[in-house]
């Protein structure tokens, strides 16, 4: 059991033993005792964190139990001519995965087409419909991705009509899977695949290698390299777990990246003057993967599909500023229907879930609402557009309740639901609003959420003159940060505020400058406080860089701060 130095609540790590330091002489301190709080303390596993390596890293996709079906019914295709359709999720993770895809077959020159539904008209997922639409524009091999497993009737009606269908998914196991010819699904109960945890676009790339391994395509071996970057973006857009081959994958992706040849990214870059080669997680995090979302929540997620793929300058020029543009439009109305929320409830706490929707929210941007509120009220949050035909939503739930299960409970009143643990969507009949909200209610009562402990957990006890090039290199040897492999966390006690003024548009953010060397800090979402210039404070931080116009700064963002004692 982990012992922890607790000072008022926040609790630092121990140091690792002096045996485990003294067994690897050419490692930075601060570096061991990182990888010691995460668990990684046997060499081999130090040097894939440290070193890691492609060749080493990946796994050979045809682990995969349907991964030779696959590739076989892909080939036959391309030797034949058949129109093979690729089904994406609107998402970032399913944009991507198409994106890959699309990629691919046109570089091997098969014949498709891409097919992307509209997050506000469509469910989720393939409908009948969709499927007797592509088997009458002539598609006879019909590929999901970051979807498909629980469509099980759209794939009997497939089946039916002779029409291939392979999925890639990595969705919650549904109670029964479909008849596909193929599921590249590492969460399918016999699927021997060793990493468990992939995107949806990470399943589309082990495809692309198969593809290209069976040296049956115009395709060079290693070609596929160049498509990391969208596996990347996917995999922190989606928060899969940065260990194990997803770690290797974002690695190398972040390389690519630097070096892209996608135009579409080029001009996102060039619209806020940041240069490729700074990125790391938190620039995909931060930065492209919002853009990309606000595709399909303000817009259509085609826009952001050809901003992946687009080869021609001036549509990936447009396309830069549409989304720039509507992810500013996305940022508003997650800031206007949390208002509203937050005023209601000052008034009255919401109960077991909170359940609201309004014809005025655009059913894009409530996911990143619901996010915000699980966050503020520690309760699952379903929010709805309401309109007179059919309700859509989505729905978050804090760390040790499954939003799943929760509508699985109530999933008779359901038109269509799915999706992760923790994040998912919906589809009602507005009739259904009433019995829907009580029986969640109902399945809600008495969970709790899973409580992170007695306090906040950090890594180490930072002196404020040590926030510079040499600590943050020995955080950085432990990108990329991630799900499972978090950002470190410091204590830094006693910083004289030499400067310090709030900034955002609600003034809800604190910008600092700190002690005698003017260290810059930023704190977001700052709460109430009276924290003057000149006086001495606690703050809870991770190390970050600031870099603008050239010039490289070391930095601080404060997660959490404190009156000095």
């Amino acid at each position: 059991m982990t012992t922890y130095t607790s000072i008022n609540n926040w609790n630092i790590k121990p140091s690792p033993p002096e045996e485990f330091c003294r067994k690897f002489p050419a490692i930075a301190p601060l570096t061991l005792r990182l990888l010691w709080n995460r668990g990684i303390n046997e060499k081999k596993a130090i040097e894939t964190v440290l070193n890691p390596s492609y060749e080493d890293g990946i796994y050979d996709p045809y682990l995969f139990r349907h991964m030779e079906i696959a590739a076989s019914r892909i080939e036959k295709a391309f030797t034949q001519k058949e129109k093979i359709t690729i089904f994406g999720d609107y998402d970032a993770d399913g944009v991507c995965g198409t994106a890959i895809l699309a990629g691919f077959f046109k570089k091997a020159g098969l014949n498709f087409d891409v097919y992307i539904p509209d997050r506000s008209r469509e469910h989720f997922g393939l409908s009948l419909q969709k499927v007797k639409d592509f088997y009458t524009d002539g598609t006879r091999i019909l590929i999901t991705v970051d979807c498909g497993v629980t469509d099980f009737d759209e794939i009997e009606l497939a089946n039916s009509l002779g029409m291939d269908t392979i999925i890639l998914d990595h969705h919650l196991v549904p109670p029964r899977w479909p008849n596909a010819l193929a599921i590249i699904d590492h969460k399918h109960p016999e699927e021997p695949y060793p990493e468990k945890v992939l995107s949806g676009a990470g399943l589309a790339f082990k495809l692309v290698q198969g593809l290209i391994k069976t040296e049956r395509f115009p395709v060079s071996a290693g070609w596929e390299k160049w498509l990391l970057d969208l596996v990347a973006i996917a995999a922190i857009a989606d928060m899969v777990p940065l260990t194990g081959e997803n770690r290797t994958l974002v690695t190398y992706g972040l390389k690519v990246l630097a070096k892209t040849r996608r135009l579409g990214i080029k001009y996102l870059f060039s619209l806020k003057e940041k240069n490729p080669r700074d990125s790391n997680a938190e620039t995909i995090s931060h930065f492209i993967a919002p853009r990309i979302n606000a595709a399909s929540r303000m817009d259509h997620a085609n826009a952001a599909f050809l901003l992946l793929t687009t080869e021609n300058d001036e549509e990936a020029r447009w396309l830069a500023a549409r989304l720039e543009d509507k992810n500013e439009e996305r940022k508003h109305l997650v800031e206007e229907i949390m208002g509203t929320l937050n005023t209601k409830f000052s008034a009255s706490k919401p109960a077991s879930i909170i359940f609201e929707g309004s014809s005025e929210w655009p059913a894009g941007v409530l996911g990143l609402v619901a996010s915000r509120l699980v966050e503020t009220y520690q309760r699952p949050a379903f929010l709805y557009a309401a309109n007179e035909e059919m309700i859509k939503g989505s729905c978050r739930a804090p760390r040790g309740i499954n939003v799943v299960e929760l509508m699985r409970k109530a999933g008779d009143v359901f038109a269509d639901f799915g999706g992760h643990t923790l994040s998912g969507g919906f589809a009602a009949l507005p009739e259904n609003l009433p019995r829907l909200k009580q029986k969640l209610e109902i399945a809600a009562e008495g969970l709790t959420p899973i409580e992170t402990g007695p306090g906040t957990a950090v890594d180490a006890e930072l002196e404020l003159e040590e926030v510079g090039e040499t600590t943050f290199e020995c955080v950085k040897a432990l990108e990329p940060f991630g799900q499972e492999n978090p950002r470190p966390t410091f204590l830094v006690k006693n910083a004289r505020i030499a400067d310090i003024r709030k900034v955002g548009a609600d003034g809800s953010h604190l910008k600092m400058k700190l002690g005698p060397r003017y260290i810059g800090a930023i704190y977001f979402r700052s709460g109430e406080n009276d924290f003057k210039t000149g006086e001495h404070i606690d703050i809870i931080c991770e190390l970050q860089e600031n870099i603008w116009n050239g010039t490289r700064k070391i930095e601080l963002r404060v997660t959490d701060a404190r009156h000095s004692q």
